[in-house]
């Protein structure tokens, strides 16, 4: 979106946090890490439990930050340094700006939560919302305690819609969260075992993610997934609150629901009913998943009041967001392979979607369908007969092979009876990954953000791209 305004001057600063400054300014940026600054950016040094901001400050000066909100002293900084803002505590003045910038613009706020969904809702909804007026969203997975906060105060005054992400790890994040931007419009995906570890059911999950539910103002709107054990708690709440309740699902007849869909190995073809409207539509990905996606992306668009037509347009332009199923083709030299890109995080929910996305792989014979697998994590005691409940699905979608990153996934695999190899670093194994390939091979990358698997998709499309340390050639010799 183009930034008309300053996102954010010396004087609104002043006002909404009783910053104070030596000099006037004005940013067209905001920034909590000094490596993503750009000239005109304002930078605020948090204090985190491995780092602090205050030690980045010149760093921030140095790419061209505007100013620096602090609530300390700063090393390498003269004391007097007019760029200098001074904060009694930089967090709180984070949630300030972000109370400020949700008053200020005269927008339409839309959250999302759930236990898996959640960022591909966020960026499809932006793409279609955009296509109507300015619009406003979470970046990547921006959706803690942190991200959240910084997220709406980034929200330009000229913004008509508001997209954000709430995420959690543990309880109270989301009801946190959802103070913080005062949905007018909540969205909860579905309800299943991420982040068990600090949990101790589902139903405690479920209470967590109805908190974005219950911060609605009365006349609101609840879009609630109904794939999944817990939606009749969530309407209930949206009824509490006083807000209407907007039934999505697949599977069952609910307010929003396809009429009739046909599903390709790289879209999904289908006319859906949208609480009385009906959409003919293209989805540009395929898998259940996105259709579920796409059901809840129109229904927020019908209750924002915006086009439906041009909605539907933007789904069928849709890419899928870097480590989140976006599909790359492996030149191999000699024929290419399909790649999976899912490499960021995993939970039982988003594991079976994304075999169920490797299944629909158009592969010739004599292709392989692979999955490789890193260990879901923060499972906790029930880690085991989690991964273990996994079994049915690999034998569903018609895995050939495993790659285990984990003795859980390694398990796994052998429990279900698919031939699997366990490795070890996925930074030095895109290159055996690359020769062990062939043409026509459809392979499939998922697992916890810390098992670092995207170093292994770099690694293969660098390769792939010819910008590998070792030739395709040479590496396929040292594997025969």
């Amino acid at each position: 979106m183009r930034v008309e305004e300053p996102i954010w001057t010396s004087a609104e600063l002043a006002a909404s946090c009783g910053a104070i400054t030596a000099r006037p300014w004005y940013a067209d940026g905001l920034q909590v890490d000094s490596r993503e600054i750009l000239p005109g950016d304002l930078f605020v040094a948090l204090k985190g439990g491995t780092a602090d901001g205050h030690d980045f400050v010149a760093d921030a000066f140095m790419r061209g930050a505007v100013a620096a909100v602090v609530s300390d002293d700063v090393a390498g900084v003269d004391a007097g340094d007019q760029r200098l803002v001074h904060v009694a505590d930089t967090s709180k003045a984070l949630h300030l700006m972000a109370n400020q910038a949700r008053m200020r613009a005269p927008s339409q706020i839309i959250g999302v939560t759930g236990s898996a969904g959640k960022t591909s809702v966020v960026q499809a909804l932006r793409q279609a919302l955009e296509r109507a007026a300015s619009t406003h969203a979470s970046i990547k997975s921006y959706n803690n305690h942190v991200g959240v906060p910084l997220s709406v105060a980034r929200m330009p005054r000229q913004s008509r819609y508001g997209v954000f992400e709430v995420g959690m790890s543990g309880a109270g994040e989301v009801a946190q969260g959802a103070k913080i931007i005062q949905p007018d419009v909540a969205i909860v995906t579905t309800v299943g075992a991420a982040h068990a570890v600090n949990f101790c059911d589902e139903e405690s999950i479920a209470n967590e993610k109805a908190s974005l539910i219950r911060a609605l103002p009365k006349g609101g709107m609840a879009i609630i997934g109904l794939d999944h054990p817990h939606s009749e708690r969530l309407i209930l709440e949206a009824r509490n609150v006083g807000a209407m309740a907007v039934t999505v699902s697949v599977l069952e007849d609910a307010d929003v629901h396809p009429i009739r869909m046909t599903e390709h190995h790289n879209c999904t073809c289908l006319t859906a009913n949208i609480f009385g409207t009906p959409v003919t539509y293209k989805i540009a990905q395929p898998g259940r998943e996105w259709v579920l996606n796409s059901l809840i992306v129109l229904a927020a668009v019908k209750a924002a009041g915006a086009d439906l037509g041009q909605a539907a347009l933007a789904l069928a332009a849709l890419e899928a967001e870097p480590g989140r199923g976006r599909a790359h083709e492996l030149d191999l030299g000699f024929g290419n392979a399909t790649l999976f890109d899912d490499s960021y995080n995993a939970n039982p929910l988003s594991l079976k979607a994304a075999l169920r996305r490797l299944s629909m792989a158009h592969v010739p014979a004599g292709g392989q369908r692979i999955a490789v697998l890193a260990d879901m994590q923060e499972l906790g005691k029930k880690s085991e007969e989690i991964h273990l409940s996994m079994i049915g699905d690999l034998k569903c979608f018609n895995v050939d092979k495993i790659v285990a990153f984990g003795d859980r996934m390694a398990e796994l695999g052998e429990e279900a009876g698919v031939p699997t190899e366990r490795w070890k670093n996925p930074k030095k194994s895109a290159a055996l990954m690359m020769a062990r390939l062939k043409p026509g091979d459809a392979i499939m990358v998922k697992g916890a953000n810390s098992a670092a698997l995207y170093e292994l998709v770099n690694g293969m499309l660098e390769i792939g791209r010819g910008e590998g340390e070792y030739p395709l050639e040479k590496q396929r010799h040292a594997v025969r």
